[in-house]
C-alpha cells in the first residue's frame, strides 16, 4: 500500500518562525497520509515548527550547527547540483521548493527527470526584492524559476507581483493559499470563557501585534470617540508588541478600563473572540481570515491584502485608511444592527473558503498533476 503513495518533498531552508513555515505545519497535518509520502527538507535544522513536523512527516536536516565545514559546502563551497544528489532526499514524484531564494536555486540546479517541480512565493518579490542576493540578476533569477513545472503565489496580490517582477518567466503562475488551521479555531472556539466583568452591548475584537503599523492607538481613540458619545462598546485586543505600555497608559489616561482589554499573545484566544459582536482590523494585515471562521462580521481599512480576502467589501465593511473613514465605518454598524447582521452572514459565508478541507484541494491536484 505505500508504495502506491506519492511521494511529496517540500525544502525549507529554515523552520523557524515565518509564514511558510507556519503554513507547512499545518499542511502536514492535514494532508491525507494514505494518499501521500511527505517528506520535509529543511537545510537548517531547528525552529520553531520542526516538532510539528517531525510528528507528522518524515523529516530531514541538512544542517545542525549554524556554521562548520558542511555548512560552507552547501553554501557555497559545492556546486548546486552536487548540493542536490548528497544531501537532499531522492526519488520523489514531487519536487517544492516551499520558500524562495536559496532553495529555489538549489532546486532548479537539480536534474529533473519525470518528477513534477514546482516554486512557492510567500513575499511580494515587487516590493521586497531579497531574493536577488542569491542571484547575478534578474535574467539568472527568472532562468531558474523557468526550470520549474509552475510558480505557485500564495495570495492573488503576490502572484500579479510576481508576474509584474519577473515578465519573462514563462511557466505558468497561478495562486494557492497557505491552508489555515480552521478545524483547530472552530474547536477551540467550542471552549467559551466568558471573563467579562464589565458586559456591554458590543464587543469589538481586534488581533494582531501591538506595533505602529498595526494602528491600535487610532482604534483606541475612537472607542474613546464613540463611548463619549454615548455607545456602549468595549474592546479585547489579542496580541503584544511594543506599544503595549503606550496603549495601556492611554486606557488609563481616558479612564477606559471597563471597556478595553489587553489579553496580550493568548494561546487562545478563540474561545474569547467568539463572544465578540465585529471584529476590527484598524490597519495592516491581521488574522480576518480567522475572524470570518469564526462567523464574525468585519470591518477593515483597504489594504490589497484585506482586499482580497473579503472580495473587494463583499464579504466585511471596508473603509478608506484613515481615523476618521474607520470610525465613520463602525458607527455605522452601531446604528444598523440589520447592516451588522448582513455582513456577519456574508462574512460566515465567505469564512468557508478557508476551511482547511477547501483550501487542501489545490494541493492535491498539483500532487497528482
Amino acid at each position: 500500500m505505500s508504495n502506491s503513495k506519492r511521494k511529496i518533498l517540500f525544502l525549507v531552508e529554515s523552520l523557524d518562525s515565518g509564514d511558510a513555515a507556519k503554513a507547512l505545519s499545518v499542511l502536514v497535518q492535514y494532508i491525507d497520509k494514505s494518499k501521500y509520502d511527505i517528506t520535509v527538507c529543511a537545510i537548517n535544522g531547528g525552529g520553531q515548527y520542526e516538532a510539528i513536523i517531525r510528528e507528522n512527516a518524515n523529516y530531514k536536516a541538512v544542517l545542525t550547527e549554524p556554521d562548520g565545514f558542511k555548512h560552507q559546502m552547501v553554501y557555497g563551497g559545492l556546486p548546486l547540483s552536487w548540493v542536490y544528489k548528497f544531501f537532499i532526499p531522492q526519488g520523489n514524484d514531487v519536487e517544492i521548493a516551499y520558500s524562495e531564494g536559496f532553495v529555489t536555486k538549489l532546486l532548479s540546479h537539480a536534474s529533473k527527470g519525470k518528477k513534477k517541480r514546482y516554486a512557492w512565493v510567500h513575499t511580494d518579490l515587487a516590493k521586497n526584492h531579497w531574493t536577488s542576493d542569491f542571484y547575478s540578476g534578474i535574467k539568472e533569477e527568472t532562468e531558474a524559476y523557468n526550470k520549474y513545472d509552475k510558480v505557485l503565489g500564495v495570495t492573488n496580490l503576490i502572484t500579479e507581483a510576481f508576474k509584474k517582477q519577473f515578465p519573462d518567466v514563462k511557466v505558468p503562475i497561478e495562486t494557492v493559499y497557505d491552508p489555515i488551521d480552521s478545524l483547530s479555531v472552530r474547536l477551540k472556539s467550542l471552549n467559551a470563557s466568558n471573563p467579562d466583568e464589565n458586559p456591554v452591548q458590543i464587543r469589538l475584537i481586534s488581533q494582531g501585534r501591538l506595533e505602529p503599523q498595526y494602528q491600535y492607538a487610532r482604534l483606541l481613540r475612537i472607542v474613546n470617540r464613540l463611548a463619549k458619545e454615548g455607545y456602549d462598546l468595549g474592546l479585547w485586543i489579542f496580541g503584544d508588541g511594543v506599544e503595549r505600555v503606550v496603549l495601556e497608559r492611554y486606557v488609563q489616561e481616558n479612564d477606559l478600563q471597563t471597556r478595553v482589554k489587553f489579553f496580550g499573545a493568548h494561546p487562545n484566544p478563540y474561545r474569547f473572540m467568539i463572544q465578540g459582536q465585529l471584529f476590527v482590523c484598524s490597519a495592516y494585515h491581521s488574522s480576518v481570515a480567522k475572524a470570518l471562521i469564526l462567523g464574525l462580521p468585519v470591518v477593515a481599512t483597504e489594504t490589497p491584502e484585506l482586499k482580497e480576502i473579503l472580495k473587494n467589501g463583499e464579504s466585511g465593511l471596508m473603509t478608506a485608511n484613515t481615523e476618521e473613514a474607520l470610525y465613520k465605518g463602525i458607527k455605522s454598524l452601531l446604528d444598523d444592527p440589520n447592516l451588522l447582521s448582513q455582513y456577519q452572514q456574508k462574512g460566515e459565508a465567505r469564512g468557508w473558503d478557508f476551511d482547511i478541507e477547501a483550501l487542501l484541494v489545490p494541493y492535491e491536484n498539483l500532487f497528482q498533476a
